[in-house]
C-alpha cells in the first residue's frame, strides 16, 4: 500500500498517461458548504395524478441536495420516490393516500426547517483513472479541440472537485457537476454502441462515470478500475448524491 496522496509530490502526468505508475490511496478533501437555504424560491408543477415537480431555479444543486436530505429525514406516508436533477426534484406519491396540496405543504414545511437541521458531511472520494490510450480514446482529440496538451487536459480534470448532482440514464450513472464551461465540449456526433464500464467522460459542463457497458456519446478521457456498482453492497452504488469526487491519474500496471 502506498502513501496517502497528500503525502506525495505532484504526480508526473506524462508518466501516468503513457507508462506504468504508482497507485495512490483514497484521501479526504474538504466538503463544500451547504449554506442556509431557508428562503429559496420554489415552483410547484403537477406532472400527473401522482407526481409533482419542485423547481428550485438555476445554480441550486446544493440547495436541492439539502432539501432531498430533509425530505428523507422527514418521511411522509404516501410519498414514494424522490428524484433530484440539476434544478428540480420529482416527487412521486400515492394519490390514494396524499393530495398534491399535502405534498406541497410537506415540502414547504421542510423548507422552513432547512436552516435549523444539521446534515451529515458529504461522502469524500478520490477515484483513480487510466487516462488515454485504449482507456480514453477521446483524450487526445478533446485536448486538441480545447487547444491544450494531453497532460494539460488531464491536469485540469484532476485539479477539480466534482459533486454527484444526481443519478440518471442508467442505474448508478452519476452526473457530476463541476467541469468548467470554458472546457466544455459537445457530445459525440455519433454515439458509440458500447462504452466500457468505468469509463470516465465529459459532455458539456459535466462529467460522468459509466457504471456498466452501454451505448454512450460522451467524450471518454479514461477509465477507472473501481467497480461503480455492485449489487452485493448494501448501497449498490459506489457513490452517493452530494458526494465530493476528485480524480487522479493511475495506470493498469498498478492494479
Amino acid at each position: 500500500m502506498t502513501k496517502n496522496r497528500n503525502e506525495q509530490s505532484k504526480p508526473n502526468l506524462e508518466a501516468a498517461i503513457v507508462a506504468p505508475g504508482k497507485c495512490t490511496k483514497q484521501s479526504q478533501s474538504p466538503a463544500a458548504p451547504l449554506g442556509d437555504n431557508k428562503n429559496m424560491d420554489v415552483r410547484f408543477i403537477s406532472a400527473n395524478e401522482g407526481a409533482l415537480f419542485v423547481e428550485t431555479g438555476p445554480d441550486s444543486i446544493q440547495r436541492i441536495h439539502r432539501l432531498v436530505a430533509l425530505l428523507d429525514h422527514s418521511p411522509l406516508d404516501g410519498l414514494q420516490e424522490i428524484t433530484p436533477s440539476y434544478t428540480s426534484i420529482l416527487l412521486e406519491y400515492d394519490p390514494n393516500k396524499r393530495t398534491q396540496s399535502e405534498i406541497e405543504a410537506h415540502v414547504r414545511f421542510c423548507l422552513e426547517s432547512i436552516g435549523s437541521i444539521d446534515l451529515a458531511a458529504p461522502q469524500q472520494m478520490e477515484i483513480p483513472v487510466f487516462y488515454g490510450g485504449e482507456y480514453g480514446p477521446d483524450l487526445g482529440p478533446s485536448a486538441e479541440r480545447l487547444g491544450l496538451s494531453v497532460s494539460q487536459l488531464v491536469e485540469a480534470h484532476c485539479e477539480l472537485t466534482y459533486t454527484v448532482a444526481f443519478f440518471g440514464f442508467l442505474p448508478g450513472f452519476a452526473y457530476l457537476s463541476g467541469w468548467p464551461s470554458k472546457l466544455s465540449l459537445p457530445r459525440l456526433d455519433s454515439p458509440r454502441p458500447k462504452v466500457p464500464a468505468g469509463s470516465v467522460a465529459i459532455a458539456a459542463a459535466q462529467c460522468g462515470i459509466y457504471p456498466t457497458d452501454s451505448p454512450g456519446g460522451w467524450r471518454i478521457l479514461g477509465r477507472t478500475p473501481l467497480k461503480v456498482i455492485d449489487t452485493s453492497r448494501p448501497n449498490f452504488s459506489l457513490l452517493s448524491i452530494g458526494a465530493q469526487i476528485r480524480f487522479y491519474p493511475s495506470n493498469p500496471a498498478a492494479w
